[in-house]
């Protein structure tokens, strides 16, 4: 006699004598199962289940167990046991025939993986067993149809913990997302100052929300390009310099990587020079700054310090400690013009000539508007500066006293503009001005 056929020989003898348990199969399953196999084999899917599930709950000891959902899992896997063994497998094995409420409970409790294989491989051995009693029942066939028992139950198993496996995955991964969802509306929520609750806010971010904030934007100028691992370093590396692990990630459509450090006390701001930055990379770096306003202010300093430094096309990038003048002058560009227009007159001008005056101005005022130290930093006689601050009141037509604050302001501006390259891009960040 063939396997199949002593395997066909001890389903037929299949039966249940005891509790069938509170529930009947599905109707699909039964209806499989009593067409193919008959009543007796039915009743032995149903009493069989509810015998492995007994000895599971002595095992696992889970009060907030699913168990009418565990249930009707485990009579799906021992009918497509069941019915594999008789060559019959109409129940396919995939991630959709776990039950959905049944993944959510797994990956909501955290319950680990190898808890979920540990209780499916429990049950797959009081199966066997009772399928090999029911073998070697069967004399003389039924000895001989162990082995191949063994290894359909076991296979069969092993696909369906397969198939858990990748529903429980997917679970994960959806929560995942839509956790990322609420952290992105969260982060939008704070840079756009709208209210917040600050204790749900400090839950789903997992960082003190009232500590102290401290935010890089890293960007990669138009038409450039940049590998992932470049990029995961230098934010990895803003982290270690910041000195702190508490770091929340920020992605924008347009390429742009948004940071916040926090820390228990205000951070040492990093210098550009410290994060080695990559080229093409640029990076802004803010201020830090506490509380939910902090969040926000060390943000859009750090996007500005970005936005500036992709206008200048400086290397590395810019920190917003070292050029806050220049970025908050410089926000309206054409009035910006306008002013260094008004105030530096001719001097605004894009020659060698006029450059040199403005540097000479701006190290004079440097040095306090001492003219023995701006001389020796200029490599200049005396009598040469002051016949060069001469002309350069002739061209501003008022002496360079009068109007300190407005005329520095409008050197750094001028600076600014002469150091942009031909197609400068404002670069500016998607949560707006």
């Amino acid at each position: 006699m063939s396997t199949a056929d002593s395997l066909a020989k001890v389903i037929a003898t299949l039966d249940w004598d005891g509790d069938l348990g509170p529930a009947s199969l599905a109707v699909d399953e039964a209806e499989q199962l009593r067409s193919r196999l008959g009543d007796g084999a039915t009743r032995w899917v149903a009493g069989a289940v509810e015998q492995s599930l007994t000895a599971l709950h002595g095992q696992i000891h889970d009060s907030l167990a699913p168990w009418p959902i565990i249930r009707t899992f485990t009579r799906h896997v021992l009918t497509a046991t069941l019915l594999r063994l008789a060559d019959q497998d109409r129940l396919p094995v995939d991630t959709g025939a776990i039950d959905r409420d049944l993944a959510e409970d797994i990956v909501a409790r955290g319950i680990p993986l190898s808890d979920i294989t540990q209780a499916l491989r429990s049950m797959q051995r009081e199966w066997l067993s009772l399928l090999i009693d029911a073998a070697l029942g069967v004399r003389p066939d039924g000895i001989g149809v162990v082995p191949a028992l063994a290894t359909s139950v076991t296979g069969t198993m092993d696909a369906w913990i397969g198939a858990a496996t990748d529903a429980i995955v997917e679970e994960r991964r959806r929560v995942y997302l839509a956790e990322q969802v609420r952290i992105r509306s969260a982060i939008e929520l704070l840079v756009t100052a709208e209210p917040v609750d600050v204790e749900a806010v400090t839950q789903l971010l997992r960082i003190p929300l009232i500590g102290w904030h401290l935010s890089c934007a890293i960007g990669v100028p138009p038409g450039g390009t940049v590998e992932r691992r470049v990029l995961d370093g230098l934010v990895h590396l803003f982290a270690r310099v910041v000195g702190s692990e508490r770091m929340l990630r920020y992605e924008t459509s347009a390429g742009t990587v948004h940071l916040w450090v926090t820390t228990d006390r205000p951070a040492r701001t990093p210098r550009v020079e410290d994060l080695r930055v990559p080229a093409p990379l640029l990076v802004g770096i803010g201020e830090p700054h506490p509380g939910p306003d902090g969040f926000r202010r060390t943000f859009l300093e750090a996007s500005d310090a970005l936005r500036l430094a992709g206008s200048l096309g400086d290397n590395g990038g810019v920190s917003y400690g070292d050029a806050a003048l220049a970025i908050v002058l410089s926000r309206d560009e054409e009035r910006a013009r306008w002013f260094v227009e008004h105030e530096l007159r001719d001097l605004a001008t894009d020659s060698p000539e006029m450059a040199d005056l403005r540097n000479t101005l701006r190290t004079f005022f440097d040095t306090r508007m001492r003219i023995a130290p701006a001389a020796e930093r200029l490599f200049l006689h005396r009598n040469t500066l002051i016949n060069r601050l001469d002309r350069i009141q002739a061209v501003l037509g008022h002496g360079v006293a009068e109007r300190p604050a407005e005329t520095q302001a409008a050197l750094v501006l001028a600076e600014l503009f002469t150091r942009r390259p031909e197609d400068p891009s404002t670069g500016r960040h998607e949560f707006g001005a």
